[in-house]
């Protein structure tokens, strides 16, 4: 009987343990899904072993059943945790979820159980009644468990901010031992009210916590329609920009044009009479004009090269030192709008960024190398006041308006499968990104 009761409680497990799998599925790969399969199998031998022993050793106690059964999940959590490398607020939120619907499950069992099994048969076979309840409403309930389960993680919006990810993480566990604790104890029926408690609070705290989940998610996608909006005005702002730029170059260049018979009379006049250094000094005077009027080749590309070209002339206005390393291709299969659009959005981050510092401390560098199908994007500017980093290693702002740059970075990341690097070392902040690529 006691081994029949250890089998039990490994199955129980173990439906914890393909819960709490459900809401990562999509992400996992083959050899995860391989590696946790076998840790959860070896760890499962080792459970059923341990849990005979222990009932054994304890006579079926009833307390020691509510320790193996309150806190078996410990180790199959762990080998989870480890088997799919994924933010730990979200699976401290997934365990939370999965560990109330649990208590759920048990409660409705106890019901089952009390009204249908006379009480003189004894605790052991209660027990085990009471764990094969719990498999069999398991078993029934799996469409709606996949329906809840493989949706249950809050967009990511909410794990990306520390704190708030924790808090989030943190509701359904605290609910849960507030919850629990006071039923460790060696009874096993308890009284009808409590029973009724422990029914209802769950529902109501999934009912509650879908209806936020909810609304956070149409904010989230208002935010995200709100924040393309943003990206799309940057766009424009930046052709208007560079058209702007175009413009008075070109402008420029009329009057030069204009004004050229007069230089030409007046070098022909400084030539005539021998005024030699006066004539170097306009000829100097007019190429630098001439100069003037060029827009400045920083790439090969011209999309990247107007984007250079604009932040250029914006952070030569402001007096930012800026310094530029780009050896782009002029075709870069199509990437190169997506490439100006995360490379626009840094360097308005670091134009902003320079400006919280002294005059005296701000720089602006940017390197952008193609090799051997490989691209390497940086782009560093000084910065001495700590970053507030999220759960991806990525910098954020609650300011309002604030965050843009970071959602057209992490899009291009997920786009390009890119490897994103941020460092900030001595006053210097980095960010690089690694891809791949054609020409």
């Amino acid at each position: 009987m006691f081994f029949l009761l250890a089998l039990a409680l490994v199955l129980l497990q173990l439906t914890g343990v393909w819960l709490r799998y459900l809401p990562f599925a999509d992400t996992v790969s083959k050899r995860q899904r391989r590696n946790l399969q076998r840790w959860t199998a070896g760890w499962g031998i080792i459970a059923f072993l341990s849990y005979a022993a222990v009932m054994t050793v304890y006579d079926g106690d009833v307390l020691r059943f509510k320790l193996l059964v309150a806190f078996g999940w410990v180790p199959f959590f762990l080998i989870s945790y480890y088997c799919i490398p994924r933010g730990f607020v979200q699976h401290l939120f997934v365990l939370g979820m999965q560990s109330l619907f649990a208590i759920l499950l048990h409660t409705a069992s106890g019901f089952v159980v009390g009204m249908v099994l006379p009480f003189d048969y004894g605790e052991l076979i209660h027990m085990l009644t009471l764990n094969t309840c719990y498999l069999l409403l398991f078993l029934l309930l799996i469409p709606l468990e996949r329906r809840l389960f493989c949706k249950l993680v809050p967009v990511q919006r909410f794990f990306q901010y520390r704190h708030l990810g924790l808090y989030i993480a943190l509701m359904p566990l605290v609910v849960l031992f507030s919850y629990a604790l006071p039923m460790l104890d060696s009874q096993l029926y308890h009284s009808m009210p409590e029973r009724i408690g422990r029914l209802a609070l769950p529902i109501f705290f999934f009912l509650i916590f879908r209806l936020v989940i909810t609304t956070a998610h149409h904010m989230s996608e208002h935010t995200a329609e709100v924040n393309r909006n943003n990206l799309l005005a940057q766009q424009l702002y930046s052709l208007r920009e560079y058209t702007r730029l175009t413009e008075e170059k070109r402008q420029t260049l009329r009057v030069l044009r204009h004004d050229m018979r007069h230089y030409n009379r007046l070098l022909g006049t400084l030539l005539d009479s021998g005024r030699i250094q006066e004539a170097k000094q306009l000829v100097d005077k007019y190429t630098a004009e001439i100069e003037h009027t060029t827009m400045q080749e920083f790439c090969a590309n011209d999309l990247i090269n107007a984007t250079l070209s604009i932040y250029h002339y914006h952070l030569g206005n402001l007096e930012i030192p800026f310094q530029q390393k780009v050896n782009l291709p002029r075709e870069m299969a199509g990437m190169d709008m997506d490439v100006a659009i995360v490379l626009s959005n840094l360097l308005e981050n670091a134009l902003h960024a320079s400006m919280k510092q002294p005059v005296t401390d701000r720089t602006v560098k940017v390197s952008a190398q193609f090799d051997a199908g490989q691209y390497v994007l940086s782009v560093a500017n000084r910065f001495r006041e700590q970053l507030r980093i999220d759960s991806e290693g990525l910098p954020y702002s609650d300011e309002p308006g604030h965050g843009t740059g970071m959602i057209s970075l992490r899009a291009f990341v997920r786009k390009y499968n890119a490897q994103c690097d941020l460092r900030q070392q001595d006053g210097w902040v980095t960010v690089m990104l690694y891809w791949h690529g054609e020409k």
